[in-house]
């Protein structure tokens, strides 16, 4: 084994631990704010029915006060405003092109399953001053955890895989890649969201001499409409 491919599995391994810690931490938060739910449930049993009522009113959901806090599938458009590929090319291009395409389905308020497909491209280095442009095209999967932080915020995070397409010039190479990201969602209108986070890409074209490591960590901002 290489010493780029054990670089190479240790980077994957640190992205791994960190996206499973986040998904750790939303699961425990949905855990302590169900504890807490429950406990205020059964006091507000002493309590007479105008009293819950009105409890009831204070968390809006998607059914008007029962039901679900928010809808079964969220479909939105992410761009780019910071991306650093994991090849030899310029770090911290914003390039309006740049953007992520996907869709979720929630089997519930607490997980669901996303799909993605990203585009990128980016100036790679040169010592000829005639730099060629890469492009990498990425279509993956996710498993996905949400917690809300009040009515109209949340959080996410999620971890899966993609398949990762990479061009340059003549050159084409492939390979599957390792998917993490977080987001945090505000809600502008009814059932439109605003979001950003991060979003990671990492893999290599395969293991012998002339692999190469693709994708890239990329910061976003971007709309979604529930339904």
């Amino acid at each position: 084994m290489t010493r780029k491919m054990i670089d190479n599995l240790i980077k994957m391994s640190r992205r791994l631990v960190f996206s499973f810690l986040c998904i750790m931490l939303a699961i425990t938060i949905e855990v302590c704010a169900q504890k807490k739910s429950e406990s205020s449930e059964t006091h507000s049993e002493d309590h007479d029915v105008f009293q819950s009522e009105d409890h009831d009113s204070s968390t809006p959901t998607v059914f008007g006060g029962v039901g679900r806090k928010f809808p079964t599938w969220q479909a939105g458009l992410d761009l780019i405003v910071l991306g650093n590929p994991h090849y030899s090319a310029f770090r911290n291009q914003l390039k309006m092109g740049n953007r992520v395409l996907w869709g979720e389905w929630w089997g519930n308020d607490l997980w669901g399953i996303k799909l993605l497909h990203s585009e990128q491209s980016f100036n790679m280095f040169s010592s000829s001053g005639n730099s060629q442009e890469s492009n990498t095209r990425h279509l993956g999967i996710l498993a996905k955890v949400q917690h809300p932080l009040s009515v109209d915020m949340k959080i996410s995070g999620g971890i899966g895989m993609a398949n990762t397409e990479f061009t340059l010039g003549s050159q084409s190479k492939y390979g599957n890649s390792l998917v993490s990201e977080f987001r945090i969602g505000m809600e502008l209108f009814p059932d439109f969201w605003t979001e950003a986070g991060f979003l990671t890409i990492d893999g290599a074209s395969g293991s012998g001499s002339e692999d190469q490591r693709l994708g890239s960590s990329s910061y976003l901002i971007g709309l979604s409409y529930g339904f």
